[in-house]
């Protein structure tokens, strides 16, 4: 893509004050994972402020080894095929840059005078025949699953990302989706099983507009006054009761 702005309503074609900032004058950054911008948010206002912050981290959670192989075996499996062979309404393209580490340029958020950069991991990307790319993330869930929607958020973060990035070569995405499989059968032939299911593919539209407002909503609550918990966080419950005792 010769011009990174160029059919890209993004945070550098934005008018007002904040878009026309030089981006080396602006204030620190913050430094948001894309993935934080779905559960982490959703779930808990307050240990997303804690993190973002107060670099308050919720303790983490022991994570199944064999979830993460199966993760790796359906990955391994993808890289390589054709994207649109795999599922209707896919992209035209192969599947490849699996686990890319990205990160964005400090990108201004308007009616803030912080900008925001993002720095994550992403699953896949599809090379697509028109020479864009699109960003795929791999799911083992049904398609009709009501949190699947809060992966747009995560999706745009890596899109702009990779047309902004902070070093190296701007892309031109031109598609965003979910790749999901839906295990529904287990067979066996002696001592080998399989679980068989379907491929589907959930197309994310690139939204800018509506996930510039979101990027609105969370700058704000992290420069806004420590927000409420939510009323069934225990992990808040436990840093309050913490903070309680060392006073």
């Amino acid at each position: 893509m010769a011009n990174v702005t160029e059919g890209c309503p993004r945070a550098l074609r934005r008018g007002g004050g904040s878009a026309e900032r030089s981006v080396a004058a602006s204030p620190p950054a913050w430094v948001l994972a894309p993935s934080d911008l779905t559960f982490l948010f959703e779930q808990c206002k307050g240990c997303f402020y804690r993190k973002l912050v107060l670099g308050r981290r919720r303790p983490s959670t022991p994570f199944p080894k064999i979830f993460s192989t199966i993760d790796r075996a359906m990955k391994d499996f993808y890289l390589g095929r054709r994207a649109e062979k795999l599922a209707v309404g896919a992209p035209a393209g192969v599947i490849g840059s699996p686990d890319r580490w990205v990160k964005s340029i400090p990108i201004p958020v308007l009616g803030s005078d912080r900008p925001v950069v993002f720095r994550g991991r992403l699953d896949a990307m599809v090379a697509c025949d028109d020479q864009s790319v699109g960003v795929v993330d791999f799911k083992c869930t049904l398609p009709s699953d009501s949190h699947l929607p809060l992966f747009t958020r995560q999706l745009h973060a890596y899109a702009w990302a990779l047309e902004q990035p902070a070093s190296g070569r701007p892309l031109h995405v031109s598609a965003l989706g979910l790749l999901c499989f839906s295990p529904n059968t287990f067979e066996a032939n002696g001592s080998t099983g399989a679980l068989v299911g379907e491929l589907s593919w959930i197309d994310v539209p690139l939204e800018d507009e509506g996930f510039d407002a979101f990027l609105t909503e969370v700058v704000s609550l992290l420069e806004a006054d420590p927000p409420t918990p939510a009323p069934d966080c225990h992990w808040c419950a436990r840093a309050d009761r913490a903070f309680i005792l060392v006073a």
